[in-house]
């Protein structure tokens, strides 16, 4: 859970200063909302925008996106761009001199953040502005209640227009990626539950698994917390408890009260089940320490493959994607079902991000605001995101395509390895509504297709059993005391309890012995106090929603 201590903000960062970019236009001037451009003939209006730099564009202000932008709608945009590296530096510098431009965008700032600004004036409500010039905006708002809610403040703003969506498979990228290859050596079946997982990587161990002659070289389980989703615990715990990294293990009750599941019964149960795994050595001992790099050589191995089980965002964690003989042996493992029969998986609510924001600087919103609604379309999306067809990175799809269902695609992407600046790369508020992803083609066969393997896992096993969203603590914003306190908090509870994990698994501590210890030193950190902020910001969100 990432919290921001704010910067102090000075002289005219509060009252608001002037803006020398452009004159406020008279609302005779605009065109009908919903039609371009958005001045009428003649007029011109421009707004400042600061605006991190994406993967593969040199700079906005030649943008091809960016010139299609200025024709269309009439109004022109004076770029502050900087590096990704350097976006949260600048923007905190610029914030505390008071400089600060018309339009922020990309900046995923909090929800914490954002109320602050927000109620000091510095960023604008936006509600009014999106009822009145953003149908499209409105439109996807209205068909994605969550994000709505999510980011609407406990004041009832909006200080923020979300971008909404995203690839489907990436709110369940916790998976376990399992050797299918190695299941076929041995004849053994997919498993389904703890115990069988537990039998499948004993045999993995135990019989030459990967059929080299050498019964010592095949790594059962492995992973690694620095690979993106690599460590398979939320994967495994999944079938103790329902639980998600992306709320920081807070779970609701059915009566609205809050709880660390890393303190509970069942994640103690969970653990034993890995000492088994470890004292066993069916987990490699490496798994606390080696990095995404070590990771991914192991599963890249010369020659014969000697991994048998890892967690994994994707299967690039294993092998390079282009090595299709590698990563097509593992199969995305369906979620398992635990001791006390729970089947779910670790879940990342699509909540939008952080997208575009307003200053109490800007002159013309409502230009502001209808500028962006064009992203919320599907040709504002695919032009922002990819550029234009047949320019470099998308043409139609050939007869008899299909797309990641078997239907008919509508796109083929081609490499875009050697273009840049085609397009601002998905820079700003877009709307990538549910089923986007099913406009392109897949190659063939499709299951050497990782795009196809992704979706398909999570369409078809990992969503229906995500942990439910009622479940879960939503994203919160908290006022400058409770911020202080979680900041104060949070690292040396994390840091304990990463610590405990790891003695508990490898049999440094026993787990019967020393649970006691564990949950007091976890009361003696600040838990209770921890839980009670959250439980507060958790109840006033509650609240503004009803």
């Amino acid at each position: 859970m990432k919290l921001f201590l704010l910067p102090i903000v000075l002289g005219c960062f509060i009252a608001g200063c002037s803006n020398e970019i452009a004159d406020k236009i008279s609302p005779a001037n605009y065109t009908e909302v919903g039609t371009y451009p958005i001045v009428q003939e003649g007029e011109t209006v421009s707004f400042t925008a600061f605006a991190p730099l994406r993967p593969s564009v040199t700079t906005y202000e030649t943008n091809p996106f960016t010139a299609y932008m200025e024709d269309l709608t009439g109004v022109t945009i004076d770029f502050i761009e900087v590096t990704g590296a350097d976006s949260k530096q600048k923007f905190n510098v610029m914030m505390t001199s008071g400089d600060y431009t018309d339009v922020i965008l990309d900046m995923s700032l909090g929800l914490s953040e954002l109320l602050l600004y927000g109620q000091q004036g510095i960023f604008l409500p936006l509600n009014d502005l999106i009822d009145q010039y953003a149908p499209n905006i409105k439109k996807a708002l209205d068909e994605n209640p969550m994000v709505r809610n999510n980011w609407t403040m406990e004041d009832g703003n909006l200080y923020v227009v979300p971008r909404i969506g995203g690839a489907t498979h990436a709110q369940t990228s916790y998976r376990m990626w399992l050797n299918q290859q190695w299941l076929n050596n041995l004849n053994l079946e997919v498993p389904e539950t703890t115990e069988e997982f537990y039998q499948v990587l004993k045999a993995f161990k135990e019989q030459d698994a990967n059929n080299n002659g050498d019964p010592n070289d095949e790594i059962p389980l492995s992973g690694s917390i620095k690979a993106w989703n690599g460590d398979p615990m939320p994967f495994i715990l999944n079938a103790f408890i329902p639980a998600s990294p992306s709320t920081g293990y807070i779970n609701v009750d059915a009566n609205g009260q809050l709880y660390y599941v890393k303190a509970s019964p069942e994640f103690k149960e969970y653990l034993k089940y890995m000492n088994k795994l470890y004292s066993e050595g069916l987990l490699d001992e490496l798994v606390f320490s080696q990095g995404k790099d070590e990771l991914l050589k192991l599963g890249s191995n010369p020659e014969i493959s000697i991994l048998g089980a890892t967690g994994g965002g994707s299967a690039s964690v294993i092998a390079n994607i282009a090595d299709k003989d590698r990563w097509t042996q593992y199969i995305a493992l369906p979620p398992l079902e635990g001791p006390e029969g729970v089947i779910s998986a670790a879940h990342t609510p699509n909540y939008g991000m952080s997208s575009m924001i307003i200053t109490n600087k800007c002159q013309n919103p409502e230009a502001v605001m209808r500028y962006f609604d064009y992203m919320y379309t599907a040709e504002g999306r695919i032009f922002n995101t990819l550029g234009f067809l047949n320019e470099g990175r998308y043409v139609i799809a050939p007869e008899g395509a299909v797309n990641l269902i078997n239907e008919p695609a509508k796109y083929t992407r081609i490499s875009g390895d050697q273009v840049t600046n085609l397009s601002w790369n998905s820079m700003g508020p877009l709307y990538n509504w549910d089923g986007y992803e099913l406009e392109f083609e897949v190659t063939q066969p499709p299951e050497h297709d990782i795009e196809y393997v992704l979706y398909n896992s999570a369409v078809n096993d990992y969503l229906p059993v995500a942990q439910d969203e009622k479940t879960m603590l939503p994203k919160l914003a908290y006022n400058t005391e409770e911020s202080r306190i979680i900041v104060d908090i949070v690292t040396n509870l994390n840091l304990y309890v990463d610590q405990a994990v790891a003695e508990f698994i490898t049999g440094k501590k026993d787990i019967d012995a020393s649970w006691d210890e564990y949950i007091a030193q976890l009361t003696k950190l600040g838990l209770a106090e921890y839980l009670a902020v959250n439980q507060s910001a958790y109840d006033r969100k509650m609240e503004s929603l009803n």
